[in-house]
């Protein structure tokens, strides 16, 4: 699995972005097709949505934050 912290900061927020059930509208294209090829991203231009291997990350990194907030 890719680390989060190998992202650039521009993956991240495009991540974030569609986790958050946001689009990617405004967003670098490069950055947009460097994920697609790393398989973190799916679906046409403008209809963009997180992959399952995008998901896992997302929600692997997400339980990662909650933890060390000591959030329940």
């Amino acid at each position: 699995m890719i680390d989060w912290k190998e992202l650039s900061r521009p993956d991240q927020n495009i991540l974030q972005r569609l986790y958050g059930g946001g689009s990617l509208r405004n967003c670098d294209l490069d950055a947009v097709l460097r994920l697609r090829q790393l398989g973190l991203i799916e679906g046409k231009e403008r209809h963009e949505r997180l992959s399952p291997f995008g998901c896992a990350l997302m929600d692997h990194t997400h339980a990662q934050l909650k933890a060390r907030l000591g959030a329940p």
